[in-house]
C-alpha cells in the first residue's frame, strides 16, 4: 500500500498548488495535503471552488503505474471513492449520484468535486468535500452539506485520512486490473444515464444528441446517436435535453 503523509494546514492559496510545486521536487505518492481554509479554491475548466471554513479541501500526489492515457479515469476511481464513504459514513445510497466526471451529487445537490492536475510523471488529485456548510457556487447545481444528512463525529482530519485511505486502495486495485473492475459500479451511480444528452465538445461550439449509455470499459462516455454508438473521453460539457443544464 501507498504510504500516506498527511500535512495539515490552517490556511492556503490552493492545497493543489502546494501538492504540485511538492510533486514537481520529487515528494513521494501518498503525500497529502489538507488546509482547513483554502483561499483561490478553484474547480474543473478553471471554475472557481468556494472554500468555507469546515468544509475539507485536501489534495495528494499519485504516481501511476498505468499507462497516460488512462490516467483520467482516476477522476472516476476518486469519486467512487467518496461515494463509498459516504455510504460507508451512513448517507443512503440511493440519494447519491456520479456526474461525469468529477461531481458528486447527493439528493441533485452537489456535495462533492474532484480536480486532476498532471504533469510529465504526477497527478494531484483534488477534492473538495462540503462536510459542514453549503457554498453558494457559480454553476446550477444547489449545494448540500454532509451535516444535512448525518451528524458525523469526525474531525477533519479522520475525514481526509479516510478518504485518503478509500482511494488509495481503490487506486491500487485499478493499477493492477485497470477501470473495468469499477465499471458497473460507478454506472449504477451514474447520473442521466439512459436519458437523452447533448454534448457539447471543448474544440468549438459543435453538439451531439442522443442516448447516454453509461460508460466504457475505459471511463469514456458512450453515446447511442441514431444507428451508431460513439464514445468520447474529453468533452467540454454535457446536459440533459429538455431537463435543465448540466
Amino acid at each position: 500500500m501507498v504510504n500516506i503523509n498527511l500535512k495539515t494546514l490552517t490556511t492556503c492559496l490552493s492545497t493543489n498548488d502546494i501538492a504540485l510545486e511538492d510533486a514537481k521536487a520529487g515528494f513521494d505518492e501518498g503525500s497529502s495535503y489538507l488546509s482547513y481554509l483554502q483561499t483561490k479554491g478553484r474547480g474543473r475548466n478553471d471554475n472557481k471552488w468556494t472554500s468555507l471554513e469546515g468544509n475539507l479541501f485536501l489534495s495528494t500526489i499519485i504516481r501511476p503505474k498505468q499507462e497516460k492515457k488512462y490516467w483520467q479515469q482516476l477522476s472516476l476511481i476518486v469519486g467512487v471513492s467518496i461515494i463509498e464513504l459516504l455510504v460507508k459514513f451512513g448517507i443512503n445510497q440511493k440519494l447519491i449520484e456520479l456526474k461525469w466526471p468529477n461531481d458528486i451529487l447527493v439528493n441533485n445537490k452537489k456535495i462533492s468535486g474532484i480536480l486532476l492536475e498532471s504533469s510529465d510523471d504526477f497527478i494531484v488529485a483534488g477534492v473538495g468535500l462540503n462536510v459542514k456548510k453549503s457554498p453558494e457556487i457559480e454553476d446550477k447545481w444547489e449545494t448540500t452539506n454532509v451535516s444535512d444528512y448525518i451528524d458525523l463525529k469526525m474531525s477533519l482530519q479522520e475525514i481526509a485520512y479516510e478518504v485518503l485511505n478509500q482511494f488509495f486502495f481503490n487506486y491500487k486495485i485499478w493499477n493492477e486490473n485497470g477501470f473495468i473492475f469499477f465499471k458497473d459500479k460507478i454506472n449504477s451511480f451514474l447520473k442521466y444515464k439512459m436519458k437523452t444528452i447533448s454534448i457539447k465538445f471543448n474544440s468549438n461550439t459543435e453538439t451531439i444528441s442522443g442516448t447516454f449509455l453509461g460508460l466504457g470499459d475505459a471511463g469514456t462516455i458512450k453515446l447511442a446517436s441514431g444507428t451508431n454508438i460513439h464514445e468520447y473521453n474529453s468533452i467540454d460539457n454535457y446536459s440533459i435535453i429538455n431537463k435543465g443544464l448540466s
